[in-house]
């Protein structure tokens, strides 16, 4: 009796151990077919690397389209507004392509769903594919002189022309190399761009309740990702205080991660500037962490990559 007891047991140990085994195949063959697919959204093109487009989804962009008007209607009513769209580097790889049209027809969308009291600034014209890393979704700061000078112009802000001093910090392996892993690409440069007026002006996290620089490099050793140079990556509420100029004159942007980037620039004409993430903070509840009266005839812009407005529920 004890011995059929003890074969029963190993009987039993060995089941498991065989079922243990199948799952994790299983597991291991669908992690195989997980990364399969996802390197399947991407493609090289010229030693760049692209993220294929998803269609323009049109309920998705009156959706996003419809939070913000809310936004503004409910805060900004008594301000000066504006928004503009960032195209994807996809859309300049031929002028003439389906997805430059789609873009178009995007654009177009956006325009007509807008509050008719918010001025629409198209940029694409300022941008080609020059503008954008290899290997990664987003722009270079180095290369965005005329898309900020287009800003400034439509936003009727009198610019104050300063010299930037370029700094590197090397090599740099965007998202989409990683997501590819092909080792056929070279690395891009990070370059940033810097002067007094920025390397005086200082940060607020208001998630984290502490003071940051504008170009925080330790922060890009702790996510193993150099563009979190730029504002220390993503963060639901930031202001940026200029202590070089007190103008008056304040900003707010709302904006995805391109805004990074281009927010540095921008700051030589504020005396402050208030950033706003709503993937990351609940819309309905931005006057519990902002006082817009602060903001009465201020300006606001509205700035997104446009496969953040093409994409369902990424506004809060």
């Amino acid at each position: 009796m004890k011995k059929k007891n003890l074969i029963m047991i190993l009987l039993i140990i060995l089941v498991i151990i065989i079922l243990g085994l199948v799952v994790y195949f299983l597991k291991q063959k669908e992690n195989s077919n997980d990364v399969n697919q996802s390197k399947q959204n991407y493609y090289i093109v010229d030693g760049a690397i692209y993220e294929k487009l998803e269609e323009v989804n049109e309920n998705t962009i009156k959706n996003n389209v419809k939070k913000i008007n809310n936004i503004f209607e409910n805060h900004l009513n008594n301000m000066n507004v504006y928004f503009s769209t960032i195209p994807s580097k996809e859309y300049y790889l031929d002028n003439e392509n389906s997805a430059n049209n789609e873009f178009k027809y995007m654009e177009n969308m956006i325009k007509s769903e807008l509050n008719e009291s918010i001025k629409y600034i198209e940029i694409s014209d300022t941008l080609d594919l020059t503008n954008f890393y290899k290997t990664d979704m987003h722009w270079k700061q180095e290369s965005l002189a005329k898309t900020v000078e287009k800003l400034e112009k439509e936003m009727n802000v009198e610019s104050t022309e300063l010299e930037y001093e370029k700094e590197t910090l090397g090599d740099f392996y965007g998202t989409y190399y990683k997501e590819l892993n092909d080792t056929t690409i070279g690395p891009d440069e990070l370059i940033y761009l810097t002067n007094s007026m920025i390397e005086n002006s200082t940060v607020y996290n208001e998630e984290k309740n502490i003071q940051e620089p504008v170009y925080n490099l330790p922060k890009t050793e702790e996510t193993n990702n150099k563009y979190d140079v730029f504002l220390s990556g993503a963060t639901a509420i930031q202001e940026i205080e200029n202590k070089s100029i007190n103008n008056g004159k304040k900003l707010i942007i709302f904006r995805d991660s391109f805004g990074s980037s281009i927010v540095p620039l921008l700051i030589k004409d504020y005396g402050e500037i208030l950033l706003v993430d709503i993937r990351y903070v609940n819309s309905n509840l931005l006057s519990n962490y902002i006082d817009f009266n602060e903001y009465e005839n201020q300006d606001v812009l509205f700035l997104y990559n446009s496969r953040v407005i093409n994409k369902s529920g990424i506004f809060r």
